[in-house]
């Protein structure tokens, strides 16, 4: 602290008096309120440099293109390539794909290296089914009490989107763990939206049936609408991979 006072004091204008033996600052309200303002930066520029650290950068970009599908699956990520494109070091990026193994969202390579992970029917259809046991385990539990005491019109509230929904329904369990694995298999199959866009015709209207059984009333029937939306998409498994891997977009230099 008093190395921190002794920083901020000449900017200040602090008086300093004598108190015991020991040296103790006095500030008027004003220098107070100066004193408050200056600590407040201070504490916000470190956090904001923290946030633009090499590692986070390169996990920030790398995860969202991951989740994007802008890599082939099953295709090398070229560790020098993305630290050229981020304008890093490869130790960063390196890190960052190492994380993103541990989260299902790489693969090491037999030989080293990194590769972006492949994409079956069957590891679909146990993603999917998987996130239905996470959702279900939340709607019919901690969260389905929180919905009923949180129901009813709000005008001025931003109505929230599916996605949105679904990440609420678990948050509100307060599982940790739930969580966490609903956020890691979500991540997951990201990927697959814009396939399920193109062979889905009727998926707006999916969508809004569902926010409005979230926003409704429990028992208008949410557990059997969400088993329903997943198994469309388990039987689909075939189709949404076909059309994930044709309907990606290369990225930038990619032939």
């Amino acid at each position: 602290m008093r190395h921190f006072v002794a920083r901020v004091a000449p900017l200040t204008g602090a008086v300093w008096t004598k108190c015991g033996a020991a040296h103790r600052p006095r500030f008027t309200t004003h220098w107070r309120e100066r004193l408050c303002a200056h600590s407040t930066a201070f504490f916000r520029e470190g956090l904001v440099s923290r946030k633009r650290d090499p590692f986070t950068l390169a996990l920030e970009s790398l995860r969202s293109r991951a989740e994007e599908g802008v890599y082939a699956p099953g295709a090398p990520v070229i560790i020098i390539e993305e630290a050229r494109r981020l304008s890093l070091s490869t130790t960063p990026v390196r890190e960052a794909l190492g994380w993103l193994c541990g989260y299902g969202l790489m693969e090491r390579g037999a030989l080293g290296g990194f590769l972006a992970p492949r994409l079956d029917p069957a590891l679909v259809r146990d993603r999917l089914a998987f996130r239905l046991h996470c959702l279900a385990t939340a709607v019919n539990g901690a969260g389905q009490a929180h919905r009923a005491r949180n129901t009813g019109p709000a005008p001025d509230r931003v109505r929230l989107s599916l996605a949105d929904h679904l990440l609420r329904a678990v948050q509100e369990t307060g599982n940790a763990a739930l969580i966490d694995a609903y956020q890691r298999v979500n991540s997951q199959l990201i990927q697959l939206a814009p396939a399920e866009r193109r062979l889905f015709v009727d998926i707006d209207a999916e969508a809004e049936a569902l926010v409005s059984l979230f926003e409704g009333p429990p028992g208008g029937g949410l557990p059997e609408a969400l088993t329903a939306y997943h198994h469309r998409r388990m039987e689909a498994a075939p189709l949404l991979v076909i059309e994930t891997k044709s309907g990606r977009s290369p990225p930038p230099g990619e032939v």
